[in-house]
């Protein structure tokens, strides 16, 4: 199994995604506000690259249908109905809904990632699950780190690195990695054992906890906390259950 590990979403736009598996990883925060949407029961999650094109989404859906969520530098749209905490995504104000989603790093990679033969979103709440769907359909991957506003972030970096770990160690895949791949393997085995206090002493931990959202990154690094699996489907993120992966 080949695995090129994008530290930043710029080289995946000039990407060869045919035929691929392609992981979405943006653990602070929309991977992780994805997942806890689908559990809360939302019939799925539509991410876009802007606010005007959430906006347009949601005309076209129907407001009746839909909830707009999404950040700017961390802090909630002016007039969306959610911001990107996963801590709001719950059942009275998910359910039945599509989630209609636009953050600064995450959401926009997912129109590139959409032509790959499969699209997870992941983060550390559901690495393990996205792990499995990965080594069952036994393709090369590729992973794509949001990153922080262009730049190198360690959580999702760390995310990959774990990725790769279990792809390798659980799931007994050969693998052979770019050398971004390795580095997060590197960077996941050095701190497996302090996941959480790396990510909070992270640039963007350290920026999130500042604006009042410290239980956000407790939250999101909490190892296989939701179960769910977003499969890019049509454009949204819908929930692929555990009986639909079992082999």
């Amino acid at each position: 199994m080949d695995i090129r590990l994008y530290l930043t979403p710029l080289p995946f736009e000039r990407a060869d995604v045919n035929d691929k598996t392609v992981v979405v990883i943006d653990v602070l925060r929309s991977s992780t506000s994805i997942c806890a949407s689908l559990k809360a029961g939302a019939r799925g999650v539509i991410p876009t690259a802007g606010p005007g094109e959430a906006a347009e989404m949601r005309s076209k859906i129907g407001p009746d249908t839909t909830l707009l969520a999404g950040e700017r530098d961390g802090v909630k749209i002016e007039n969306f109905n959610l911001g990107n905490s996963p801590l709001e995504f719950v059942e009275d104000a998910v359910r039945g809904k599509y989630i209609i989603i636009t953050t600064t790093n995450g959401t926009a990679i997912f129109s590139k990632a959409g032509k790959a033969r499969l699209v997870l979103s992941c983060g550390l709440v559901n690495v393990s699950l996205t792990a499995r769907r990965a080594a069952d359909e036994n393709r090369d991957v590729m992973i794509v780190c949001a990153g922080e506003k262009g730049g190198f972030s360690i959580e999702d970096t760390l995310c990959g690195g774990m990725l790769i770990h279990l792809l390798n160690t659980v799931h007994k895949k050969e693998v052979t990695l770019s050398d971004a791949g390795s580095l997060a393997l590197l960077l996941y085995r050095a701190n497996k054992t302090a996941i959480r206090q790396s990510i909070a002493q992270g640039e963007h931990g350290r920026y999130l906890t500042s604006i009042g959202f410290k239980k956000d990154v407790e939250f999101a690094t909490e190892v296989d906390a939701l179960p769910v699996l977003p499969v890019l489907k049509d454009g949204r993120l819908i929930l692929e259950s555990d009986a639909d992966i079992t082999k």
